[in-house]
């Protein structure tokens, strides 16, 4: 086994990882970790959690590791800058990059960190093999909304959550909290979110009806920074994707309906391409 090489995804509930092949960056399956971590803990519980994942992977002093991380982040510097978001709060103006490397025994410099989103589009693109100078968008449907753009070898935030879309915040309409306030409001009925909703039999046609329009609103949303963009496909990822039989549809029709002829996929290594996504950016610093 290679252990020069460690892409890690620290998300709202969990971190994954997993040690990924520094020639081709393809993802080691039998090496993934994966561990709940509760993003409203103490600093030390957080900390702990994730310091207990990385003891059980063969670290090298050699290792690299690159961390996907949500925003707002100094990546540069690693210093963690979440407050007004609620997860990791306690952990805020933390010097991760010290912190790891000094649990971790590793240089600094073999520690890298790099937009979650980034990531997730990254690691899609390079695992498709898809042209370097195609423009892309890469959207994750969840609790919230991640978006990244990519116009040439690495991909960006593009931090669309907080976009103007129909007066609100873009992800008011393309979150998880989109669908309990609309069945909420439309029908009086209290749901903690989509699985609730998709998981019951008897809302079944509930269910259709409420993703509908989630499409239909998705397919306003992207045509605007497709639009923009000069976007020539679309990659979308996240829970919410799995419910993709019933929103495309409607997506795709307000794309057609616009004169967009834009290829629309779908990710092909779920919550993993964050981990390639973010094991890519130790090669970007050109540190691999």
């Amino acid at each position: 086994m290679d252990n020069s090489l460690i892409g890690v995804d620290i998300g709202g509930s969990h971190l994954t990882a997993g040690f990924v092949n520094p020639i081709d960056f393809t993802l080691n399956p039998e090496t993934i970790i994966r561990k709940q971590v509760d993003s409203l803990g103490s600093k030390e519980e957080i900390l702990s959690s994730w310091e207990k994942t990385f003891q059980q992977m063969e670290i090298q002093p050699h290792t690299r590791v690159g961390i996907a991380m949500p925003a707002p982040f100094d990546y540069t510097h690693g210093i963690a800058q979440l407050k007004e978001q609620g997860k990791f709060r306690s952990i805020y103006g933390i010097n991760l990059r010290d912190y790891f490397s000094d649990r971790l025994q590793l240089p600094g410099g073999a520690i890298f960190f790099y937009n979650d989103a980034a990531s997730f589009l990254q690691g899609e693109a390079m695992f498709q093999r898809l042209p370097s100078n195609q423009r892309l968008i890469g959207i994750t449907l969840g609790t919230g909304l991640g978006s990244a753009f990519k116009m040439g070898d690495w991909a960006e935030d593009a931090a669309l959550w907080s976009s103007n879309f129909k007066g609100q915040q873009a992800e008011y309409y393309l979150g998880t909290g989109w669908f309990v306030n609309w069945i909420r409001q439309e029908y009086e009925i209290e749901i903690s979110g989509l699985k609730e909703l998709m998981t019951n039999p008897e809302w079944e046609d509930l269910t259709r009806q409420a993703l509908e329009i989630f499409g239909t609103n998705l397919g306003e949303f992207l045509a605007i920074h497709c639009t923009l963009q000069n976007i020539e496909k679309i990659i979308i990822g996240g829970n919410m994707a799995k419910a993709k039989g019933y929103f495309v549809p409607a997506m795709r029709k307000v794309l057609n309906d616009k004169g967009l002829d834009i290829e629309v996929v779908f990710s092909q290594l779920g919550e993993h391409a964050a981990l390639v996504g973010a094991a890519s950016s130790c090669l970007r610093i050109g540190q691999v």
